[in-house]
């Protein structure tokens, strides 16, 4: 296991824990401590109802990764595809840019012998088909919904200028798919990174890079040639289903708390923002996405329940993701290492 988690991973856990727990601090600091006596009467069906909502967002994960999979020629048991998907969450949650997912990816499946141009399929599909609904759905919502999600001016124009981000990263997403002498050069540079340095990892890049034509092949086939089609729209609504239950856990958190809002501008809001703010060099985008949020939901939200309400929201759709996808990852690694000794 130490050459997957390195010193720096638990450094990088350390900072981003710091940045979150720092924001989620001065919000509440801001906004005032009164809103602590409101958190003792929420109703527990309604925490049940949100870590249900965790685990179904997981589950609509996993078995978007098997139908993949099946397509693929590879069957795989859900026990081990769900140990699996947690396994990349938290490489994801705990690497800059959600960079350590791809190399996890190819690791945990090479073990299971399916090769790196597969691999590198079911990385990049799920980034292509959750691409494809942020950078289609927001700017959507601001042509024919803007009034209803009540935005602010000024928020209103960083809505407007952040849709026209993501819908150029899904264009730059589709000509990297589609481009494989581009793609070979991004995995030359992830290679490269001193994280990925091991031989067992240079074995994979290397073996990722002499597949990538076949992988293109193999993606075109796929998704337009062999389905009809169906893998693509089948793939792209277990996208939707798991950001919508992803995305359902605010408006849950609003009922407990006796918050009235308008679903459409609390899920929208979410739907627009989250990803831009989310993704950056600091893991999970820690701290940036505390602070992000806190003035997004800010004319939503009570004052005096802002700072709490933006504590348990982040601990639902974070720390709960993380700790669970950490026990999986654990779980993974302690499995292929009883088995290793086993065999000698």
């Amino acid at each position: 296991m130490n050459h997957i988690l390195e010193r720096k991973n638990f450094y990088m856990m350390a900072v981003a824990f710091i940045l979150s727990f720092g924001a989620i601090a001065i919000i509440m600091k801001l906004s005032g401590y009164q809103g602590l006596k409101d958190v003792m009467n929420i109703n527990p069906i309604y925490i049940g109802i949100m870590l249900l909502f965790i685990f179904l967002s997981l589950m609509v994960d996993t078995y978007r990764i098997r139908d993949l999979l099946l397509a693929l020629g590879e069957d795989l048991s859900v026990g081990y595809l769900f140990k699996f998907n947690l396994a990349t969450f938290f490489f994801s949650y705990i690497t800059p840019f959600g960079s350590g997912a791809l190399p996890i990816t190819i690791y945990l499946l090479n073990k299971k012998k399916i090769p790196p141009n597969k691999s590198l399929m079911i990385f990049t599909a799920k980034i292509l088909f959750s691409g494809i609904f942020f950078g289609t759905i927001p700017p959507i919502l601001l042509i024919f919904f803007r009034k209803q999600l009540e935005l602010t001016h000024a928020l209103s124009i960083f809505a407007i200028l952040v849709s026209f981000i993501l819908l150029l990263l899904l264009i730059a997403l589709v000509y990297i798919i589609l481009r494989p002498a581009f793609l070979i050069s991004v995995i030359n540079l992830i290679a490269g990174i001193r994280f990925f340095s091991g031989e067992k990892y240079k074995k994979f890049f290397e073996n990722t890079k002499t597949e990538i034509i076949e992988y293109n092949h193999r993606f075109n086939e796929l998704f337009m040639v062999s389905s009809g089609g169906k893998l693509l729209i089948s793939q792209l609504l277990y996208a939707m289903l798991f950001w919508t239950l992803f995305y359902s856990i605010a408006p849950i958190l609003m009922i407990a708390m006796n918050i009235k809002f308008n679903i459409l501008a609390v899920i929208s809001r979410q739907l627009i923002f989250y990803d831009i703010l989310a993704y950056n060099v600091i893991p999970s985008g820690a701290g940036f996405v505390e602070v992000g949020f806190a003035s997004i939901f800010s004319n939503i939200v009570p004052h005096h329940l802002l700072g709490v309400f933006i504590g348990i929201w982040r601990f639902f759709t974070y720390y709960v993701y993380l700790i669970a996808s950490g026990i999986g990852f654990f779980l993974m690694m302690k499995s292929d290492t009883d088995k290793s000794l086993s065999a000698e």
